[in-house]
C-alpha cells in the first residue's frame, strides 16, 4: 500500500486533499500517471495542511459575506410589475430568472438561480416570500411584491 494525496475528486473514493492508502498497482498505474494523486511525502503533507488552512480561512470569509447578504435580503422587498387579469392572475408567471434580474437591477445583489427555492412560478399579484439558500448553512428570505400593470 502507498499513501497518496488526491489532486482530484474521485467518486466513491475521496475528495481533493484527502490522504488515502492506495494499492501499489492502482497508484503506480492509474493515480500517479494521470495526475489524480501524488505521493504523500512529508513536504506534500505539509503543503496540503497549509492549503487546507487557507481554504478554511477563505470559507469563513465567504460565510461572513453570505451572512451579511442574508441580513440585507431580509430587509428588502423587490417590486415586479406584470400584466394580470382582473382576478389577479398573471399572464406570465414570475420565475427564478426574473427574481435574479430584479434583485440585480434594484439592489445590486447578484444571486445564482440555484440559490432561490421555488417549486413553481409565482402566478398571483400581491406579496410573496421566498427562501434563498446562500450557502448550505446560510439562508434568508426575500419579499417580492407583484404589481399588476
Amino acid at each position: 500500500m502507498v499513501k497518496v494525496i488526491l489532486l482530484k475528486n474521485i467518486k466513491g473514493y475521496g475528495q481533493i486533499g484527502d490522504i488515502k492508502n492506495a494499492a501499489d498497482g492502482y497508484a503506480k498505474n492509474f493515480l500517479l500517471p494521470n495526475k489524480i494523486a501524488k505521493p504523500a511525502t512529508p513536504g506534500a503533507l505539509k503543503e496540503i495542511e497549509i492549503l487546507k488552512k487557507k481554504a478554511n480561512v477563505m470559507l469563513e470569509v465567504e460565510k461572513k459575506n453570505a451572512q451579511a447578504v442574508a441580513e440585507r435580503l431580509k430587509t428588502i422587498t423587490i417590486e415586479i410589475k406584470r400584466k394580470a387579469n382582473e382576478g389577479g392572475t398573471l399572464f406570465d408567471g414570475i420565475d427564478k430568472i426574473d427574481i435574479v434580474e430584479a434583485l440585480k437591477t434594484s439592489n445590486r445583489i447578484e444571486l445564482n438561480e440555484d440559490m432561490i427555492e421555488m417549486d413553481e412560478k409565482i402566478k398571483k399579484i400581491g406579496e410573496h416570500e421566498i427562501k434563498i439558500n446562500l450557502m448550505p448553512d446560510v439562508t434568508s428570505t426575500l419579499k417580492i411584491l407583484i404589481i399588476a400593470e
